[in-house]
């Protein structure tokens, strides 16, 4: 029964990493992301620095953003419905701009609305590309030349009736979007996400590949939101964005699991144990933990599964009230998840160094969480060592 269930739900994660347009507005954002944590890096040395004109081109990038994440959309969509890749570029590039012209709406604000409207778009124009071939006396050159021009001519025709009706509904899908937004910068929608991440994980699926999926383009969009007010000397908006679970959640990896590889990797009495944490241990500190999680294991695991769920939670709330009185504390920088927590939590901070205690904070307890469950499965397994048997960890 229990795999049954497994295999449907691995089944369903599969079906929404495949669906057409999600995966290619997923790559498109993977694509731009370099690009997005350069030009974070260079933003946040220059609030030491503070030379206005870098200020203005990271609000000048945050403004064209929406451009370049349709543009890379629209260029993965086209390899996977094999159409001309310029052609789709331009359209979606078109329709972004004359949608926020003509509506008198802000790119930045608009993105993920207009984007929804570009997926539209563009199923529609994969459908009129396969319109039949106007029949014609005139020759084979002239022919295609018509075809081309009819097919012109019908997707400037779609592109103004989804533009019109756009713009009659787009205050609904705005409020539905800043609804999300909401939803998901609250300390409930936090943990929720927290929890649905680290189940995924816990039952040997990769959780942040499924749930970025469907939140990265929200997270994003917050996050550009939170850097435009920055630069532009206004307080952030949301707490909830990418790097607030990089850096103050996921402690080492998902699950906070730095804790854990620190006591393997000092205190450990059985020698799996203590050969893991010696191997993750430098590996841990730049947030990979893939070792951990199946080497322990923790999937499965009824001893370590508790920890792994309720240590996360803990930092995700203390890192919440800590943070949510202090606006410019908002998460609002991207950087290299491989950096260090200390280092990357103070990036994303704009780089306020009393962000340090937090942090701080954060690994004592995780730390803590794990200790009282480290110490009786490193028990266990000592036992087990020194008996030659085996201990029953998985579950039934």
């Amino acid at each position: 029964m229990l795999e049954r269930g497994m295999m449907t739900l691995q089944l369903g994660v599969q079906k929404v990493n495949d669906f057409r347009h999600l995966k290619a507005l997923k790559m498109a954002i993977v694509d731009l992301l370099p690009e997005f944590i350069a030009g974070c890096l260079i933003l946040w040395i220059n609030r030491y620095i503070k030379w206005d004109a870098v200020d203005q081109a990271g609000l000048l990038f945050c403004q064209l953003y929406p451009l370049f994440l349709s543009a890379a959309y629209g260029y993965h969509y086209a390899q996977a419905v094999q159409c001309s890749v310029v052609e789709i570029m331009t359209y979606d590039i078109s329709f972004m701009l004359l949608f926020s012209y003509l509506g008198n709406i802000s790119l930045l604000e608009g993105c993920l609305p207009i984007l929804f409207f570009t997926f539209i778009l563009n199923s529609l124009l994969h459908v009129s590309s396969k319109v039949h071939r106007i029949t014609s006396i005139l020759p084979q050159g002239a022919s295609d030349y018509l075809h081309k021009i009819v097919l012109l001519c019908l997707n400037f025709v779609i592109m103004a009736v989804i533009i019109y009706c756009g713009i009659s509904i787009y205050p609904i899908l705005l409020m539905l979007v800043n609804g999300i937004y909401s939803a998901i910068n609250s300390i409930y929608g936090i943990l929720i996400v927290v929890l649905i991440t680290v189940f995924f994980w816990s039952t040997g699926m990769h959780g942040v590949a499924f749930i970025s999926t469907l939140l990265r383009p929200f997270w994003l969009q917050m996050l550009m939101l939170n850097m435009s007010n920055v630069l532009g000397n206004q307080s952030p908006l949301y707490i909830g964005t990418e790097p607030f679970y990089q850096w103050f959640v996921w402690i080492g990896g998902s699950g906070t699991t730095l804790g854990l590889v620190v006591l393997m990797r000092y205190f450990s009495k059985s020698s799996h144990l203590r050969t893991l944490g010696k191997g993750a241990f430098k590996s841990g500190w730049v947030n990979i933990n893939e070792q951990i999680i199946f080497g322990t294991p923790i999937v499965m695991n009824k001893i370590m599964m508790m920890p792994f769920f309720l240590t996360p939670c803990f930092c995700a709330i203390v890192s919440y009230i800590w943070i949510s009185p202090h606006s410019l504390l908002y998460p609002s920088f991207l950087s290299p998840w491989v950096f260090p927590f200390l280092l990357g939590g103070l990036i994303s901070s704009g780089g306020a160094f009393r962000i340090l205690i937090l942090l701080i904070i954060l690994l004592i307890i995780s730390i803590i969480v794990y200790l009282p469950f480290f110490i009786y499965y490193d028990k266990q397994l000592r036992k087990s060592e020194e008996t030659g048997g085996t201990i029953c960890i998985m579950q039934e």
